[in-house]
């Protein structure tokens, strides 16, 4: 027998409102309990066995089931996987199986050449390429959003309802604002790093297209050799990559009434300013505050409600993140940042739960949460040292090379516009393969 749970007027208001979105989720979500678009549990990623191959936690040793290419106890291979294909365009009815890429996470691959730490490649590259752990995953059903929601601005509009209901949204005072200032550190473990996950479950999320550009940079890191990181040409990090351990250090957050800051940053500065109470300009191609041009850390408003701060950030220049996968003009997120306190109220840390709606890129809205660790006061920390990106390496032959200072060299100037990256692997190391027709990158013909 089905109990009837009456609401308060407010909230069955709300939920008739928010069941337009949502195809009444929402409704199901307040008897429930719960917010309509946050909160929600996540399966816990920190302790997960590392997939491999390569590094754990950086640089806490090697997680390898086989290397030097033997094959792990119980498995049977694939006639030809990443480390053995010429063309890996042919082999995309594969890319879904763990065992193409020997069973390896996104930072297993990157790690085959010595990218974080020792080399596993092995004796006789590439085919040499060591294996991860097949039996490990962290899988895609707790990666994609649990919210009905099909856009941001879906999501963003319900959180705004919601909050309304109980009278919100919250409006501080210079007086009252929330006590967040400080230094913090992402300590928690996410599977956006690429070590707890594998990679055919990380392409899982992607759409074709995103499938193919993704597969093409693994391919390059661990078969060719020919990584293309942002960092080492001083190149844009770009919006994503600021959730990733390697990018950056301490975060920094400064809070004021209209503007919530945080910096942070290790080769490049990430800065994320969240503009309280604003509403977007939506006259143009994305929602956006200025003028209609992608920036590349997106433009954000927000609101509070209590303690708990809301935002939406929109019109992000699409880039990609080695290690991750490539994503498009059309990425907007929902973000929002709440404290966990200690038993006597002290700020201890920010859970930050962001849900990225990209449909160029993602098969669906997909999501991390993880935790920001404060480690002090603005007071009682050093000043935030700024980042300037000095280029010593350069591409040659399509492979990153340290150079020296009165080092002269020939250099083509890549479309920073057109995937830079790809612009090199097609040049110089896919002239063989049978790339979808169509396709060529303008500047490296």
């Amino acid at each position: 027998m089905k109990r009837k749970i009456r609401l308060p007027e407010s909230l069955a208001i709300l939920s008739l409102v928010l069941a337009g979105h949502a195809g009444g989720a929402s409704a199901l979500a307040q008897e429930e309990g719960k917010s309509v678009g946050r909160g929600w549990p996540m399966a816990p990623q920190e302790g997960q066995p590392v997939v491999g191959a390569g590094t754990g936690k950086p640089f806490r040793g090697e997680e390898i089931a086989a290397r030097n290419g033997a094959v792990p106890e119980g498995v049977t291979p694939l006639p030809i996987d990443i480390f053995t294909s010429k063309d890996f365009y042919k082999d995309r009815d594969l890319w879904t199986n763990p065992l193409y890429f020997r069973c390896n996470s996104p930072m297993g691959l990157e790690s085959q050449w010595g990218g974080y730490g020792s080399e596993i490649i092995g004796d006789n590259p590439p085919a040499s390429g060591a294996w991860g752990f097949c039996n490990r995953d962290y899988p895609a059903e707790n990666i994609v959003s649990p919210y009905p929601f099909k856009t941001a601005q879906e999501h963003y509009e319900a959180l705004l309802a919601e909050t309304k209901a109980k009278g919100g949204p919250t409006d501080y005072t210079d007086k009252d604002l929330a006590d967040w200032n400080g230094r913090y550190n992402d300590t928690s473990e996410n599977w956006y790093w690429g070590r707890i996950i594998q990679t055919s479950t990380a392409l899982s999320l992607l759409t074709p297209e995103y499938q193919k550009r993704a597969v093409q940079m693994h391919y390059h890191q661990a078969n060719t050799n020919a990584p293309q990181w942002q960092s080492q040409y001083c190149w844009p990090e770009g919006f994503m990559r600021r959730w990733h351990e390697a990018a950056v250090r301490d975060h920094q957050l400064l809070v004021t009434k209209d503007i919530v800051q945080w910096i942070a940053g290790v080769a490049d500065n990430f800065l994320t300013q969240i503009h309280i109470g604003r509403d977007f300009v939506q006259d143009g191609g994305t929602p956006r505050l200025g003028q209609d041009v992608p920036r590349w850390y997106g433009e954000t408003i927000g609101f509070w409600d209590g303690e708990a701060l809301i935002s939406w950030t929109s019109n992000i220049k699409g880039w990609t993140v080695h290690a991750g996968f490539e994503y498009s003009d059309k990425l907007q997120t929902i973000e929002i940042y709440t404290p966990n306190r200690n038993a006597e109220g002290k700020l201890t840390s920010i859970r930050h739960e962001a849900i990225l709606y990209d449909p160029e890129a993602f098969v669906q809205p997909i999501r991390m949460v993880r935790d920001m660790e404060k480690l002090g006061e603005l007071s009682e920390v050093e000043p935030y040292v700024f980042i300037e990106c000095i280029q010593t390496i350069y591409p040659v032959a399509g492979r990153p090379v340290q150079m020296t200072p009165g080092t002269t060299i020939e250099f083509t100037v890549p479309d920073m516009y057109g995937r830079p990256w790809a612009q090199m692997w097609e040049h110089y190391f896919e002239q063989h393969m049978e790339r979808p027709e169509g396709e060529g990158l303008f500047g490296f013909q």
